[in-house]
């Protein structure tokens, strides 16, 4: 009886243990290995690295072919800045926050089923292999660690409110078409310095308005 009353507590508290076991990527870094296919197949191979700190992420993405767009985020302030080079000049560009996470309501909602026995290392992490099925139909394939999670929602727009640490998935822009493929490289859970998140001086603060003007000269 004492030993049917222990199983039952302990099927009990498997979900709940579960969640426990969960917890926010607070401070840190994930490089990712960027694979970056154009909409007239060109291939460039890049980086993607993401910093956190205490809701303040920076999202630094280069490619081989010269392109860099650093995205500065703080989810206290509800501020987001892109910094950009063209023609010589340094740009902070000031986004939506309103926007961008408008931009992940069709993401929303998804449900993720596990493919079970396809387990693989990534980054020195347990990467388990899923599907994820969004509300429109769409499906994608995905390896994550279930044991993290991103700090703040508007982290990865594909994956809003997710309860996992994507760790290999594809990228795909239907409307630019152009599709990214991401492998984390390595994640680094280790003291961070304010002054990462921090503008440069030599950066000028312009809206997007302001950028999408200049770029039309």
């Amino acid at each position: 009886m004492k030993n049917k009353a222990i199983l039952l507590l302990t099927i009990l508290l498997l979900p709940a243990l579960y969640v426990l076991a969960q917890q926010p990527f607070s401070e840190g870094t994930i490089k990712y290995k960027v694979v970056f296919e154009t909409a007239d197949k060109k291939t460039f191979s890049g980086t993607y690295i993401f910093t956190f700190k205490n809701g303040q992420i920076k999202k630094d993405f280069r490619l081989n072919n010269g392109f860099e767009d650093v995205v500065l985020i703080n989810t206290n302030n509800n501020s987001i800045y892109s910094l950009r080079s063209m023609n010589g000049k340094k740009y902070a560009i000031q986004l939506s926050a309103e926007e961008m996470a408008s931009r992940q309501e069709k993401y929303k909602g998804f449900t993720l089923k596990e493919q079970k026995n396809s387990d693989k290392e990534i980054a020195g992490m347990k990467a388990q292999r899923g599907e994820l099925i969004y509300q429109n139909g769409t499906h994608s394939t995905i390896y994550y660690n279930a044991n993290w999670y991103a700090a703040s929602a508007i982290t990865y727009e594909r994956f809003p409110d997710a309860r996992f640490l994507p760790l290999e998935y594809t990228y795909t822009d239907d409307m630019k078409g152009f599709t990214m493929h991401m492998v984390a490289e390595s994640v680094s859970q280790s003291p961070v310095e304010n002054a990462v998140f921090r503008i440069p001086a030599d950066y000028k603060l312009i809206s997007n308005e302001e950028y999408k003007q200049i770029s039309r000269q």
